[in-house]
């Protein structure tokens, strides 16, 4: 969906374009990457998909199709034809027994799964890292995205290029006009350095500050904007605001908005804010939840990391940092906040903010499994627990 606009700055680094000769292409996330589907799990067939209108007029004209199509997605921003789930909330209206029951005719969306293909100012691949199977022996990723790239025409492509050109341009002028422009270079550059502070408490506070009392003006240097967020004072109270930021993410009251996680196990885990405690419920196909947990949210502690859990951390945020949906992110962040920020501090925000979610949500799952530290297999639960709702996440440009 698009929802936004954004361009770079044209006087340093990178400048943000839509080519005409040539359709830029970035494979880099999912390049040397396997996957396998692995039995009962059914991640995907809990994400409602949106149907394309060739695929909206053959499901309707087929007896066996027409009953699933509805006009409300669960996200109310999405427009248009989708597949209904199973009690509002549960599984996709196919699915019997973790089985699709129209596995040959399902929908774009599911057959890509799970890769995501977002235009932006250039086509980039994303792999969904919520996805247990990615990383298993079987096929490849990049073949898989090669394949669904060929599900659009060249000039299906270009149209979707030129209209993100359109909305990109706009908010150039915008930023431009407010004098809190920034490179994507330089974006970019200072995140890759202070991502490895934001495995710290104190350099990740440091950087959540600089992104709200920080003070950049506009096209500032990468090396510049790095010495900023480090030089700002470390004042947040990191653990409470973590504890915050994670009950707000279950206090709502639509089960189907709620974060899901498949755990080791395949169960299909919601957990949801109810008084003062965290319940987890058990999902099930139809839709129906039972519940399985409590935690007291003031009891989960950001947890501290090995030098492996670390690692695995930090390389996933390289991976964030490098997603053009997530640069779409900031900028619409920025763009809702009537550009009263310079798109560095909230380019860094953002990058923080996520890296304190992500932590935090590891640390939640750690404390349930009784661990007492983040190794490099609990941050791997964290992002397993994170990356869709990541990918998720309001942004500029389209994913098709």
């Amino acid at each position: 969906m698009r929802t936004g606009t954004w361009s770079g700055s044209a006087k340093e680094g990178t400048q943000l374009a839509v080519r005409s000769d040539t359709l830029e292409t970035d494979l880099s996330e999912v390049m040397g990457r396997s996957y396998r589907c692995i039995d009962n799990c059914a991640l995907c067939c809990l994400c409602q998909p949106e149907l394309l209108p060739g695929e909206e007029s053959k499901f309707r004209a087929d007896p066996r199709l027409r009953d699933s199509v509805v006009e409300t997605h669960i996200s109310p921003e999405v427009r248009g034809a989708a597949i209904k789930l199973r009690g509002r909330h549960g599984a996709c209206h196919f699915l019997s027994g973790r089985r699709c029951m129209i596995y040959q005719d399902r929908p774009h969306f599911c057959r890509a799964f799970p890769v995501n293909i977002f235009v932006g100012w250039r086509i980039q691949v994303n792999a969904n890292l919520s996805c247990r199977g990615i990383g298993l022996d079987g096929e490849s990723l990049e073949d898989l995205a090669k394949s669904v790239l060929r599900d659009y025409t060249r000039r299906e492509l270009e149209q979707e290029l030129e209209s993100a050109r359109v909305v990109f341009d706009e908010f150039g002028r915008n930023v431009r006009r407010a004098k809190v422009s920034q490179s994507t270079s330089s974006l970019r550059e200072a995140g890759s350095v202070v991502i490895e502070d934001l495995a710290d408490e104190v350099g990740l506070s440091r950087v959540l500050a600089y992104a709200e009392h920080g003070r950049t003006r506009q096209n500032t240097s990468a090396r510049d904007i790095v010495r900023l967020a480090r030089r700002s004072d470390a004042a947040s109270d990191i653990e409470e605001l973590a504890i915050m930021d994670g009950t707000e993410l279950f206090d709502l009251e639509e089960l189907s908005l709620l974060p899901i996680y498949i755990d080791r196990r395949l169960n299909w885990n919601l957990y949801k804010l109810q008084g003062d405690a965290i319940v987890g419920y058990r999902l099930s196909e139809d839709g129906s939840v039972e519940e399985v947990s409590r935690t007291d949210p003031a009891s989960v502690h950001l947890m501290p990391m090995t030098a492996s859990g670390s690692k695995i951390f930090q390389d996933y945020m390289r991976t964030v940092n490098a997603r053009d949906c997530f640069l779409g992110h900031a900028a619409h962040l920025c763009d809702m906040e009537g550009y009263s920020y310079n798109l560095a501090q909230v380019y860094l925000g953002a990058l923080a903010n996520n890296a304190l979610d992500l932590w935090w949500r590891a640390s939640f799952l750690a404390s349930r499994a009784e661990s007492e530290r983040l190794d490099s297999a609990e941050v791997r639960e964290g992002i397993v627990f994170f990356d869709m709702d990541l990918l998720d996440l309001p942004t500029i440009g389209a994913f098709i």
